[in-house]
């Protein structure tokens, strides 16, 4: 099954994605690896990304995601996909694909990004939060404000869904 976490800067995609590899088995890939020599730029300079360099990182994606999927049945990719348009081309290159909407507080975000180790600052993040279109397709919904233990009950609840549905 392909998992795809998606949300804002330090709603925890990366931290959800570790508990699906550790407590679920799956393989955890963050789509940040595979930022443009000009995304991070643009990262370490506060600066929004251009529609053209999104463009140019969701096709280096989609590869990515297609190589991973050669070797790993269950795949749980994280990436912010900040526009419905890239969201729907993921989509159509992997019908399969299950959407999940990492969230959480604005405060806790904050938080999180002010203890450093992630390259996006809190005004930054609070900046770009403006470009994130609200998911208008099919999507699951993990909410990440407390601890490990509530992520895992999330989560076995939701893969517990998709196996109901005839996922995975």
């Amino acid at each position: 099954m392909l998992i795809y976490l998606f949300g804002l800067p330090a709603a925890g995609k990366n931290y959800v994605g570790e508990v699906l590899a550790e407590a679920f088995g799956y393989t955890f890939y963050d789509g940040d690896r595979d930022l443009t020599p000009e995304m991070r730029d643009a990262v370490r300079d506060e600066r929004p990304f251009s529609d053209a360099m999104r463009d140019r990182f969701y096709a280096v994606l989609i590869e990515r995601i297609a190589e991973l999927r050669r070797r790993h049945a269950d795949l749980a990719f994280c990436q912010a996909t900040f526009k419905e348009r890239h969201r729907r081309l993921i989509a159509a290159a992997f019908p399969d694909v299950v959407f999940v909407l990492v969230e959480a507080d604005e405060a806790v975000r904050a938080a999180r990004l002010a203890r450093g180790g992630n390259p996006v600052t809190v005004e930054y993040a609070r900046r770009i939060a403006a470009f994130f279109e609200p998911p208008g397709h099919a999507h699951f919904v993990i909410e990440n404000n407390g601890g490990r233990a509530e992520i895992v009950r999330q989560l076995t609840s939701l893969l517990a869904d998709l196996a109901l549905a005839g996922y995975g």
